[in-house]
């Protein structure tokens, strides 16, 4: 599998925006209506990222397996949320590869630490091992501060059932007792979900692993729910061609997608952590309160100038507020569902040859 030696940064700061309040239950009842024709307009809370630091960047399906292993000898370091690394211990028992790609912590590399999921770990064999995240990393001189948190859906796992993964995790006997930070090119949710440590949604049928929040994709598809028959098809060809795990099709997500919020979380997706987001317009896409909240990241999209980033699809002459009549779009009457699957991975090779 190939591995990319450099990636891309783009950024941009967002203001405030405001929208409808409603419950969750509206919220759930919105996204599963979207299976249905003629559910639209339900309320949804929604509570906007307001001036985030959007972030697009290259990535591999070698990269997506990377982990952080974190030790300390530092007894209930863990319990705290935040720890200070010696400069010279981030990095000891991580492959040459890694070394070489992290020895410079830029803010495309910071970015992509903390979208790996981390092992947190103390010295020896006695003290239970976390999963979570790291959300804030900073050099201090000749120390890396960072800022974590664990996973609230997975309990805390006793290190005797680490131990059985210790060589297949690639967390070696020799630094079990030493303090450090390594970044490992292991899989870690799919290891812990074949042991039965971490549950199903970590690792979903479409081989996407770890909090979709976290995930980089290649390709996003924002779709009404009276176009989803075509739409599967088309996506179903996409994933066959991609990395598995870099498309963005909100079947394949059914457990995350349950949750309270998902307006935000739906914006990190398409704004911040997509490629290409591929857009079926129509006239249902126009009446649909959640085509609506995808459509804003989109147009965040466009005005960032950030054109090769979108790709219109209609299925109707129906009018779209936004959409303009000089926008070029794939035209699905005209073209069968491999014919555009084909369109959308010739953007994807294109937008991967782009320097930004």
């Amino acid at each position: 599998m190939p591995f990319a030696s450099s990636y891309r940064l783009i950024t941009t700061w967002f203001s405030t925006a405001t929208f409808l309040q409603g419950s969750f239950t509206s919220l759930v009842h919105a996204h599963a209506g979207r299976t249905q024709a003629g559910q639209h307009g339900l309320a949804i809370p929604l509570r906007f990222i307001a001036s985030q630091l959007p972030l697009s960047l290259d990535f591999s399906e070698e990269q997506l397996k990377l982990y952080n292993l974190l030790i300390t000898g530092r007894s209930g370091a863990w319990d705290l949320g935040a720890y200070e690394y010696d400069r010279d211990r981030f990095l000891e028992y991580s492959a040459d590869k890694e070394k070489a790609l992290f020895k410079s912590l830029t803010l495309e590399n910071i970015e992509l630490l903390k979208s790996f999921p981390c092992l947190f770990a103390y010295e020896g064999t006695d003290e239970d091992v976390r999963v979570g995240y790291l959300r804030s990393i900073k050099e201090r001189g000749f120390t890396i501060f960072v800022e974590f948190e664990f996973d609230p859906d997975i309990l805390p796992i006793a290190f005797s059932a680490i131990k059985p993964l210790q060589s297949i995790l690639d967390y070696r006997k020799g630094e079990t007792y030493r303090t450090h930070w390594a970044v490992k090119d292991e899989n870690l949710f799919e290891r812990l979900h074949a042991v039965g440590l971490v549950g199903e949604c970590f690792v979903n049928v479409a081989g996407n692993t770890g909090r979709l929040e976290e995930l980089r994709f290649k390709v996003a598809f924002s779709f009404p729910g009276e176009l989803r028959g075509r739409v599967s098809e088309i996506a179903r060809l996409v994933k066959d061609e991609l990395p598995r795990g870099s498309v963005f099709y909100d079947d394949d997500f059914t457990a995350q997608l349950a949750r309270p919020n998902l307006d935000s979380l739906l914006q990190t997706v398409y704004l911040n952590n997509s490629q290409l987001v591929v857009v079926f317009l129509s006239g249902d896409y126009e009446r649909k309160m959640w085509c609506g909240i995808e459509w804003r990241a989109v147009r965040g999209i466009i005005n960032n100038k950030s054109d090769h980033s979108v790709m219109f699809v209609r299925s109707d002459d129906i009018e779209v507020p936004g959409v303009f009549s000089h926008d070029g779009y794939i035209d699905l009457n005209r073209f069968d569902g491999a014919q555009v699957s084909g369109f959308i991975l010739e953007r994807v090779r294109l937008n991967g040859e782009q320097k930004i």
